[in-house]
């Protein structure tokens, strides 16, 4: 015999099988022979069995199983009970039977019976077990429409696969006992449809259970460790003070403002705060602090007092040492840390990378001396290997980025790291956190942190937004803002350069870049300058035509790996006069004393980017220089500028330059009256509400592109099915409830709120009143919420009072604050369920 090459005898294999499937006459014929040659083979074997009575209860339970799958497809779908992820009770039985499925392969795999038991294919049959080749005559008969049943293909392999193999015994057990299971489901053979959608359901769902949870801290079945909070004694010559002295002292104090109850008085010198001599020498002769600061001089009392504070002060005031002593001094007082306790004992949570390694490093210098203070650095992109055996060994403080805390929080179940013991949190440009989108995860963190203790903001902007998250976290907070009226650094000279083309404001930066100065003659001078791009690929053009121009700059944006940031900033702070080229990521908390130029190369869009950006420059009591490069069609940059710079700064400026930055602003502010222009409310960054207003806009703009909305106000008529739905979409009603208090028999009180949606349109009802809503809001608050009346259509109201109410949703929780918290995340779901609807909806619409 001729030895077949493998390709050639695959090649074989696959013409065979299409001429199969395809004459089904042969087949008939084949089966035929094969019933006969099967009959007569079986006779001669000594077998406990007969094969035909087997072959006809295999096929009785393939009948059976037919009769079954026609009644289950007669029967209604439960959709109703359906969430829109598939969750449900019919999504369970299909994971369940796709879970018994792949026990019985397991199972069978582990028997070794793959060897005996093989899939059906036409060809013919070889050493593994397949049938005899199919040859072609002509003239025969082709049905494409008929085709063989896999199932009893594969029932008639067996036997020959039996008749072949019978000089070995066969593995008992999968035929006899087990293949009803596999004729329960001959799609496993044939149709694949089934088992995709059941194995998409299980991925889907292990993947939600692998989703990251962290463990909450149960308030109500722990006992917590007892704390000190409270530190300061008020010196004798503070307590003496008259209140108008007090009043002179803080308008001294560049103007400190105070909101809150029952405020500690400012202190005037280090040796008030009672420190320890280490301290005190660290302060005074290292980083030669004489002393304090406006922002240290008010808000270190009111910290070490034990009250909850927000800090608000100009960038470079010293608002890190603010909230350091205070974290030193309560940790010292507390028990150590046992062998069998990971800690921390405190928590510090900054927006970036480099922010928080900074705020490391000055933690460091704190506690190089306190051997017993351990602190560590957790922020994404770092070796999180080292992170967990240093963890493991224990740590008294914790820097870290939300989203890597959160990773470290999830390992090993929650038991690698234990906030429990967390008495001090402190959150360090607090109102980029949210800018940046982090807020659910710094709520979730909260939820793992007793309720007791003590929680500190810090920042040089204080937006609106995170008032309202400021109330639900803290307890009772004093707000200390330090000259509200002017948040520029006053040891900035602020510059503007106004162009008409990117080419002379390229020019201006290597003019500004020039050194003033020879190195050699002033070797001891070093003068770093940073630029500010808007975008990543910015930055890199600006970066690529320096290197042109025999620069050596060096490059930081989020589009580049942690390592090349990390090594990009060291080597820009120990290299003398050097330039660094960054987006706004390094706008917050960077702290460089030598550095003594900002240039703004792209236009600012909001007052508190300015302010950081600015801030980057003047570090302490050090002066600097800003410079915003400007072209003279952004207009609300102009505007910012106008209101941001001093009255000196205007006159000095040039007249011309004045006047047309003058101009600009002008006109950037009759538009904002009309309408016409609109100053940004947020901070330039990708957080999920300015990622959420960024579709919006896109959205209006598209549906305007094709005439929806002019289509709507012209004639007022419904339109498409599309617009329409936008139409009732683009104003989403705001939630109507009602607050109730209430208190039951053993006294204590319980809040809850009825939530009426049954007059709301039809999709913001369905949003509300979803199961993926409801889960999100009770795993947020832990109360409870549940559907209570009928839906009514409208016009119609309940006939008496022994019919059931209106629709509406029932929310019970131990806390006012929870219940509110719950009817706030509800509205959010909704808007957002109700606008992505909106999106997809007019996407697939034809206008």
């Amino acid at each position: 015999m001729s030895t077949v090459s493998a390709e050639e005898k695959k090649r074989q294999l696959l013409e065979r099988k299409k001429k199969w499937t395809k004459k089904k006459a042969e087949v008939d014929a084949l089966k035929e022979q094969q019933k006969t040659n099967e009959n007569n083979s079986y006779a001669n074997k000594d077998s406990a069995n007969d094969l035909s009575s087997r072959l006809a209860e295999r096929k009785a339970k393939l009948d059976k199983w037919r009769q079954k799958r026609e009644l289950q497809q007669k029967e209604p779908r439960d959709d109703e009970n359906r969430d829109a992820e598939g969750n449900g009770p019919l999504a369970n039985k299909k994971v369940k039977k796709f879970l018994d499925k792949k026990r019985f392969f397991d199972d069978s795999d582990d028997e070794g019976s793959t060897n005996d038991v093989k899939l059906f294919k036409p060809g013919n049959t070889d050493d593994s077990g397949y049938t005899k080749d199919i040859k072609s005559e002509p003239g025969s008969v082709e049905d494409k429409n008929v085709a063989q049943d896999p199932l009893e293909s594969f029932l008639q392999s067996l036997i020959q696969t039996q008749d072949i193999n019978s000089s070995r015994p066969r593995s008992s057990g999968i035929l006899d006992d087990d293949l009803g299971d596999v004729n329960e489901e001959p799609e496993r053979f044939g149709e694949t449809q089934e088992h995709d959608e059941v194995e998409t359901e299980y991925k889907r769902m292990k993947k939600l259970k692998s989703k990251k949870r962290v463990r909450k801290i149960s308030v109500g079945g722990t006992t917590f460790e007892p704390f000190t909070k409270s530190f300061y004694v008020e010196p004798e010559e503070i307590r003496t003070m008259t209140d108008v002295e007090v009043s002179d002292l803080r308008l001294s104090l560049d103007n400190v403002s105070i909101k809150g109850q029952a405020c500690p008085r400012p202190i005037t010198k280090w040796s008030h705060l009672g420190l320890s001599t280490d301290i005190m020498n660290l302060i005074t002769h290292e980083f030669k602090f004489l002393s304090p600061t406006p922002i240290q001089a008010q808000a270190i009392p009111a910290i070490m007092s034990g009250r909850d504070v927000i800090g608000i002060s100009r960038t470079g005031s010293g608002k890190t040492i603010s909230f350091l002593l205070p974290l030193l001094r309560q940790i010292k007082s507390l028990r150590p840390l046992s062998r069998e306790e990971t800690g921390p004992l405190g928590l510090i949570l900054a927006p970036t990378r480099e922010l928080a390694m900074q705020i490391f490093e000055e933690a460091c210098k704190f506690t190089k001396k306190s051997p017993k203070i351990r602190t560590i650095c957790c922020t994404g992109g770092s070796e999180l290997k080292s992170q967990i055996n240093d963890i493991k060994r224990g740590v008294e403080i914790v820097v870290a980025t939300p989203g890597r805390f959160i990773d470290l929080l999830t390992l090993n179940s929650g038991k690698l790291i234990n906030t429990k013991r967390v008495t001090f949190v402190i959150m360090d440009e607090a109102d980029r956190l949210f800018d940046l989108g982090f807020e659910p995860q710094i709520t979730e963190i909260m939820k793992t942190v007793r309720p007791d203790k003590q929680c500190v903001l810090f920042s040089a902007t204080f937006p609106t937004k995170l008032k309202s998250f400021a109330s639900r976290i803290l307890y009772r907070p004093i707000s200390i803002t330090i000259n509200s009226k002017s948040l520029v650094n006053e040891n900035i000279e602020q510059r503007v350069q106004i162009f008409n083309s990117d080419q002379r404001k390229f020019e201006a930066l290597l003019s500004l870049l020039n050194p003033e100065f020879d190195s050699e003659q002033d070797g001891d001078r070093d003068e770093k300058t940073i630029v500010f791009a808007s975008s990543q690929q910015i930055c890199d053009l600006l970066y690529n035509r320096l290197v042109d121009k025999n620069f050596s700059p060096f490059a930081i944006h989020a589009g580049k790996p942690y390592n090349e940031r990390a090594s990009n900033l060291e080597k820009f702070k120990s290299t003398r006069n050097s330039v660094l080229l960054c987006t706004e990521v390094l706008s917050r908390g960077l702290n460089v004393p030598e550095v003594s130029l900002v240039i703004v190369y792209n236009a600012v869009k909001t007052f508190a980017q300015y302010v950081h950006t600015t801030g980057r420059t003047a570090r302490g009591d050090k002066h600097g220089v800003a410079v915003t490069l400007l072209l003279d069609d952004e207009l609300p940059a102009a505007y910012i500028l106008n209101k941001s710079f001093r009255d000196k700064e205007l006159e000095s400026m040039p007249d011309e330059s004045r006047e047309r930055l003058q101009k600009m602003a002008g006109q950037f502010e009759s538009g904002m009256k009309i309408g016409k222009y609109r100053l940004a409310k947020g901070f330039g960054g990708k957080g999920l509400e300015h990622m959420e207003k960024l579709n919006d806009e896109k959205q209006d703009t598209e549906l305007k592109s094709y005439g929806v909305a002019d289509h709507k106000k012209s004639d007022g008529s419904e339109g498409t099915e599309g617009s329409d739905l936008h139409a009732n979409l683009v104003s989403i009603p705001k939630l109507d409830y009602q607050f109730m208090q209430n208190k039951n028999s053993n006294g204590q009180v319980a809040y809850s709120a009825q939530v009426y949606v049954n007059d709301l349109p039809q999709m913001v009802r369905w949003e509300a009143t979803k199961n993926t809503t409801l889960s999100f809001v009770i795993h947020e608050t832990a109360c409870s919420i549940t559907n209570r009346g009928k839906f009514y259509p409208e016009g119609a109201v309940p006939a008496s009072a022994q019919d059931e109410p209106k629709l509406h949703l029932l929310i019970e929780g131990q806390d006012e604050k929870d219940v509110r918290l719950a009817i706030e995340l509800l509205e959010e779901k909704v808007r957002e369920g109700v606008k992505k609807v909106s999106a997809q909806e007019s996407r697939n619409t034809k206008f």
